[in-house]
């Protein structure tokens, strides 16, 4: 009632009268409010999150206008989107991804932030959304959608299951998909919106939508980076005549390296040698990974994968179909020959079914 009352008197305010209520709201409690926001920043930058969070939602129970009083003045709804996307931050680091999805919404359901607030919080509960569904995979420390925590922190089985059935239930792919395509609607020039909405998009097998997200990015970023080695985008690249050199791939490679973990423990370079590894623990083959070989001339050859009692060796080359990169693969193929060694090798084809493409190259050498 107060409340309402309040709107009411204050929509029929003349613009000086507006202006004498806008300069009342610098009250004691909004400073001290703003002061320890000040002071939770300062502790989040020092990767406090704990301590960061307990000081903004001291700020929050602290600050005197919430609810739908935040409709008054657009310094509090941009106050207010603030700590909660702050404090969602601050859980992701820590890892508690469902707490961080709840604040959020938190963010968002304030009503008259603005776009941009608004894109960004739907990105990073997009991208909050993806995490869960690479934890399931075992991936969850990979790719440009992760948040590197910075502490001890170290997800449980039992939360895992938690996130496995929400995703048989809900699909946290398209959870993420409905973040990112809200944020494009919000703003139409977002490219790294387009590419993860087209991310999505590649994952939920819609490749006309898909294809549609990646031609945008292009537009909007004719150079912009296939940050999670997406190959429909670089399929598309190459047909609008736009090249992808090796220095770029192998800066990708670089740049995801150690960030997938195996059966083994071993911290491999993307998803398709995780399922290598895997396989080969599954069948009790021991292997050496990305080791130096010791018979090349060259001090800085190296295998993908070694097995010591069937001296075999493994190969995998994601990018054959690119042409500067077949040049690459069809000489190091060709160095294995010249040496006598024994080699398998696996290409983007093999993606679909690395498990059945492996215990087919592997018939020579091994009964699987």
């Amino acid at each position: 009632m107060v409340i309402q009352a309040f709107k009411e008197i204050f929509s029929s305010l003349t613009k000086k009268e507006k202006g004498n209520v806008e300069s009342f709201r610098e009250t004691e409690e909004m400073k001290q409010a703003e002061e320890i926001k000040k002071e939770a920043d300062r502790l989040a930058q020092l990767k406090q999150y704990k301590a960061s969070i307990e000081e903004y939602n001291k700020s929050l129970t602290l600050y005197p206008f919430k609810g739908n009083e935040q409709d008054l003045f657009p310094h509090a709804a941009d106050f207010l989107f603030k700590l909660h996307y702050n404090i969602a931050a601050c859980h992701s680091y820590l890892g508690d991804l469902d707490s961080s999805i709840k604040c959020f919404e938190q963010a968002l359901g304030i009503e008259i932030a603005s776009d941009e607030n608004k894109v960004k919080a739907l990105m990073g509960k997009g991208n909050t959304f993806y995490r869960k569904k690479m934890l399931i995979e075992g991936t969850g420390l990979a790719g440009s959608y992760r948040i590197p925590m910075e502490t001890e922190w170290e997800i449980d089985d039992k939360k895992i299951e938690e996130y496995r059935k929400e995703d048989s239930k809900k699909n946290l792919i398209k959870l993420a998909h409905q973040c990112f395509l809200k944020a494009v609607e919000f703003d139409k020039n977002n490219v790294d919106a387009w590419y993860n909405k087209g991310h999505m998009e590649f994952l939920m097998n819609m490749i006309k939508e898909s294809v549609q997200s990646f031609d945008t990015v292009i537009d909007l970023s004719k150079n912009y980076e296939n940050k999670e080695g997406i190959r429909l985008f670089d399929e598309i690249r190459a047909e609008r005549g736009i090249p992808i050199k090796l220095s770029e791939i192998e800066s990708r490679q670089n740049s995801m390296q150690n960030l997938f973990k195996a059966k083994t423990g071993h911290m491999v370079k993307s998803r398709s040698e995780m399922a290598v590894a895997n396989f080969l623990f599954d069948n009790n083959m021991m292997f050496q990974y990305n080791t130096v070989a010791t018979w090349a001339d060259s001090d800085d050859f190296r295998s993908s994968f070694y097995l010591p009692k069937l001296e075999l060796y493994i190969e995998y080359f994601p990018f054959d179909y690119l042409k500067e990169y077949q040049k690459a693969m069809k000489l190091k193929v060709k160095y294995y020959e010249k040496k006598r060694k024994k080699l398998i090798y696996l290409t983007s084809e093999d993606e679909k079914n690395i498990e059945e493409a492996l215990r087919l190259k592997m018939k020579p050498y091994v009964i699987l």
